[in-house]
């Protein structure tokens, strides 16, 4: 994907304006005057405990969890953790019944992709990596994308032999393309060449912390902008952020944007 994947993510959230939640305790002021910009693409609540003026403020004391019920009532359309606690809101959306399993919408040099998994206790296993390959992929197509979907292992294809930690990843690797391709998806096991899936829609690291690696790389040394990192679920809508944020507008035009596409705005 290119910049006119995001043109059209702005588009779509500015013609929608959906009523979007964000979580916000003791923000500072660069995020409180970057929502009133923001609000051109959504309908803003803050919930916790401050909010510019002009933007509706819910009080709490238990911002994740008021968040969510908002969320899960239907009393927002949709929700952006903002710089609340990822632990806490995390948990409350798998009481809610949501598996959390999310992906990280990057724009690197006018490359726009989807980077997974980014949470460093996801994608531990063969079968967890595989299932986010098979849900990111997925929901990808139902954001009218047909991805194209770049696997990334711990070596280049010919170190097999190096170590066993090397041999496991690279067998991993081959395994989870392998399964994309057979389920319809165009994937490729491109081994540690992370060069190589430039252009590509969505890059699947060797795991969680290889992948927050790259996303803290990609964000805060290469100077990447982040949208923010959707739930992959059907039953909600909600983007995860990273409160390193000092603007929360990008999460606020995906969360938006997500409403939009889901109601066929």
């Amino acid at each position: 994907m290119d910049r006119r994947f995001i043109d059209l993510l702005e588009e779509k959230a500015r013609s929608c304006r959906a009523r979007i939640g964000i979580g916000l305790v003791n923000p500072g002021r660069d995020v409180l005057e970057s929502l009133v910009p923001a609000g051109e693409y959504a309908e803003i609540i803050a919930v916790g405990d401050a909010a510019p003026e002009g933007i509706e403020l819910i009080r709490s004391a238990s911002p994740e969890e008021e968040l969510i019920r908002l969320l899960m009532s239907s009393e927002i359309d949709g929700a952006v953790r903002g710089n609340i606690s990822a632990t806490r809101t995390m948990r409350a959306l798998s009481r809610a019944g949501i598996d959390v399993m999310r992906m990280a919408l990057l724009e690197l040099g006018g490359w726009a992709f989807f980077l997974a998994p980014v949470g460093i206790d996801e994608g531990e296993t063969l079968q967890d990596k595989l299932e986010l390959g098979m849900r990111g992929a997925s929901f990808l197509r139902g954001m009218g994308v047909d991805p194209t979907v770049s696997v990334l292992s711990g070596g280049r294809l010919e170190d097999v032999g190096r170590s066993e930690h090397v041999d496991t990843s690279l067998a991993h690797g081959e395994f989870v393309a392998a399964r994309l391709r057979e389920n319809g998806f165009d994937a490729i096991h491109r081994g540690i060449l992370i060069e190589s899936a430039r252009g590509d829609d969505l890059v699947l690291a060797p795991d969680g912390i290889s992948g927050n690696l790259l996303f803290r790389t990609m964000l805060m040394v290469c100077g990447a902008t982040a949208m923010g990192a959707p739930v992959l679920t059907d039953e909600i809508v909600f983007v995860d952020s990273t409160r390193a944020r000092s603007e929360f507008i990008g999460p606020i035009i995906l969360a938006s944007a997500l409403v939009s596409m889901r109601c066929g705005r």
